[in-house]
């Protein structure tokens, strides 16, 4: 467990650079000229770069050794930091952008090494607090990220640099034995992947939109909008609880299930329009959305030994739904208003259940 501990402060300390940037990147676009459709351009360079190298960096993990796929990742991403940070024009920031979601893409094998270090009765806590780690990290980072920004506009890409780099140098001590997985592709791995997908388009619907959704039909303050953030982050830390209680009571294709049944009620809750079931559905759908995740997860490290390959399709697989959900979110509330959003969201959710509980209940 030591070594797990180990990769999760690494995690902290690199998702802490990672968020340190997202405050102070509007600043610097319009520095160099930018406007907001480049900003959208270069979240979409990210996560398109990241979605494409997933399935690649795993299959080299598999046959070089997560820990050194890992560490490169990172470096990587303190590279398009620190190329951020000198950029003199929008296309050495896109450059930038896309050598940090290279590394970025090195995240299935991340997840392929929690796997690796961890009891297989312990794996789906262990994505549990995979997802808490990057998330934690996540939330403090913007916030550090501001005070640097304040000093300095591209400060917090130097910092962020920095702290890759330590992440990195974290990695490499994890004493991890190299070895080559041999990986052959499974229905399981493709039903998994369309979970998988299917699971992020819903949530990613749900986080694209709830602010603007509180802002707009509730009048919420921004201060009002960050207690409703902080609800969702305490239910999602509650949910690692919730992943403990279950593993070993269920299998981890049936707590899957029971979570994007938590998911979609939440989600339901949400289309009603009242104040008090914004804050209930929330909070579901964080729990959920943990339970779901940790659990699908660790049903892949049984799929052809905790290979890269089969994290990094996934990888690919939640990538694509992150990608494609806000945006199909955004056109739903334009065109047909707030509740169908998160009607059309709880129900995607819910359709997971049947896969769940049909073909992987029985995996381990």
């Amino acid at each position: 467990m030591r070594g797990l501990v180990v990769l999760l402060v690494a995690l902290v300390i690199h998702m802490i650079g990672f968020g340190m940037v997202i405050p102070v990147m509007p600043f610097l676009l319009r520095e160099l000229g930018g406007d907001a459709a480049a900003q959208g351009f270069l979240v979409s360079l990210f996560s398109l770069v990241q979605l494409l190298s997933a399935p690649l960096w795993g299959a080299l993990a598999d046959r070089l050794g997560k820990t050194r796929i890992v560490a490169s990742g990172l470096l990587l991403s303190a590279l398009g930091n620190a190329t951020a940070y000198f950029s003199n024009s929008l296309f050495s920031l896109a450059v930038a952008r896309a050598v940090a979601g290279l590394g970025g893409g090195t995240i299935g094998a991340l997840q392929a090494l929690v796997a690796d270090l961890s009891p297989p009765e312990r794996r789906a806590s262990s994505m549990a607090l995979f997802g808490m780690a990057f998330g934690a990290g996540f939330v403090l980072g913007p916030v550090l990220g501001g005070v640097a920004g304040s000093i300095a506009p591209r400060l917090p890409f130097l910092l962020a640099t920095a702290m890759s780099v330590a992440a990195a140098a974290v990695v490499t001590r994890i004493p991890v034995v190299r070895g080559r997985v041999q990986w052959t592709f499974k229905l399981e791995l493709g039903l998994l992947s369309a979970a998988v997908l299917l699971l992020n388009f819903s949530f990613s619907m749900f986080e694209g939109l709830v602010s603007y959704y509180g802002a707009d039909v509730f009048r919420m303050t921004p201060s009002q909008i960050g207690v409703l953030m902080l609800v969702a982050g305490v239910a999602t830390a509650a949910g690692q609880m919730a992943v403990r209680r279950l593993e070993g009571r269920l299998a981890s294709g049936t707590a899957a299930a029971v979570g994007v049944a938590i998911t979609g009620i939440g989600l339901a809750l949400l289309a009603a329009g009242e104040l008090p079931l914004l804050y209930l559905g929330a909070a579901l759908a964080s729990v959920g959305q943990l339970i779901a995740a940790s659990n699908l997860f660790a049903i892949a490290s049984s799929i052809n030994g905790a290979g890269g390959t089969s994290f990094g399709i996934l990888q690919s697989a939640g990538s694509l739904g992150r990608l494609v959900g806000p945006a199909t979110a955004g056109l739903i509330y334009t065109h047909l208003g707030p509740p169908y959003v998160f009607l059309t969201s709880a129900l995607v959710a819910l359709s997971i259940v049947p896969i769940a509980l049909r073909y992987l209940a029985s995996l381990k």
